[in-house]
This record gives structure tokens, C-alpha cells and sequence, in this order.
């Protein structure tokens, strides 16, 4: 589905899905959960792209899902936080304070992806911000598009209602997890683009 021009949410998966373009670079944000990458190469194929990179917001079996199929047929860099990494590449486990996180994460185990890098190393086209609590590594991307600005916020914010809210049940600290929604809050005017729900343009 399109947003607006050059920005779009992949239709059908689990954990929302974008994808922009900046110049002539196409950038994933996210990869749904395991078993929807076909959702993920049709949007591609219909529309005759492929990713050159993939942001991922934090470390969640669905947001990772489908990152190794992703990575085996386009090639795209991949970057993730620092604190979320290790569990990407396969070297950690998340931590996780509740059972439902750890059952769903053992259940939809992830294949490594040894070649992703952190977010140190992106360009100037997207701006990185912390918004850690959801996972410790939980980050947004800023850019501008078309005279606006959007945040990818994974699942720092979650939308209901045309409002944002923080999940309790699945952010590891709540409190700090609170703290980051007011920091996206504060970017306003701005347009939030959450992994699960809808766009939220907070003016």
C-alpha cells in the first residue's frame, strides 16, 4: 500500500513492512515474521525493485523473521543497533522478562545473519534515534520525504485508535520504553510509522 510518494507498507505481514526510496537507493524497513516472505518478494517483483538496505528496528522473531531469505535473494546491508546485534547475528539471546516473549522467540527461531552492521555506520540519508525499553537496542528511523518527516518506530510505539501507546506486556522496561514514546512524541510535526497499527501524523 502506498503512504506517499516513494513510501509504502508491504501489504499482509504480521510486523509492518516499509519500504522507501531515497535517489536511487530502495531501503527495507523490517522483515515480518517467518513464513511471509512471499508477501515480501511479490511487493518487490510487482514493482520491479529490489532493497539495497535493510533497517531493522529491534530484534523481535517479527521483525527478523524473513531477514535471512531477504538477505540470500537481494544482497541488501543490513544494520540494527549495537545492543540488538549480537541476537541478529546469532551470537546472544534477547533477554526477555516474559514468557509469552520467550516461547514465541523459541518457536520462531531466526537463522543468523553474520553480516549485519550497526547503525554506527549508516549514511546521512536516515537519522537514527535511540528508543530503547522495547528491547535494549529498539531504535527509530527519521527521514524526509517529499517536504515531511517519518519515523519508523518498530515497537517503540504501537497505534490503536489513531493514538500511540507502549506494550507492556512486551517491552523489557516500561518506564524507559514510556521515556522513548515522549522523545518520538517530541519530534513532531512528524508522521509515525509503527510495526504494528496504523500511520499516526502527530501535529
Amino acid at each position: 500500500m502506498k503512504i506517499t510518494d516513494g513510501l509504502f507498507v508491504i501489504d499482509g505481514t504480521n510486523a509492518n513492512v516499509y519500504v522507501f526510496k531515497i535517489g536511487n537507493k530502495v531501503f527495507q524497513v523490517d522483515s515480518a515474521l517467518k513464513g511471509q516472505f512471499g508477501k515480501i518478494r511479490s511487493f518487490y517483483e510487482s514493482n520491479s525493485l529490489k532493497p539495497d538496505v535493510v533497517l531493522i528496528t529491534h530484534a523481535h522473531p517479527d521483525h527478523i523473521g524473513e531477514l535471512p531469505k531477504t538477505v540470500n535473494l537481494y544482497s541488501p546491508k543490513v544494520y540494527a543497533h549495537g545492543l540488538d546485534l549480537n541476537v541478529i547475528r546469532g551470537e546472544a539471546k534477547l533477554p526477555s522478562k516474559s514468557f509469552l516473549t520467550s516461547v514465541f522467540s523459541a518457536f520462531y527461531r531466526v537463522a543468523p545473519v553474520k553480516g549485519a552492521e550497526d547503525t554506527a555506520k549508516l549514511t546521512n540519508e536516515v537519522t537514527v534515534i535511540e528508543t530503547p525499553g522495547h528491547t535494549p537496542g529498539s531504535v527509530s528511523y527519521m527521514i524526509e520525504l517529499n517536504g515531511e518527516k517519518f519515523i519508523f518506530v518498530g515497537d517503540a510505539a504501537f497505534e490503536k485508535d489513531g493514538g500511540l501507546y507502549v506494550n507492556r506486556r512486551f517491552s523489557l522496561d516500561y518506564f524507559v520504553a514510556e521515556a522513548s514514546l515522549k522523545r518520538i512524541e517530541s519530534l513532531m510535526p512528524i508522521t509515525v510509522l509503527p510495526g504494528h497499527g496504523k500511520p499516526v501524523k502527530l501535529v
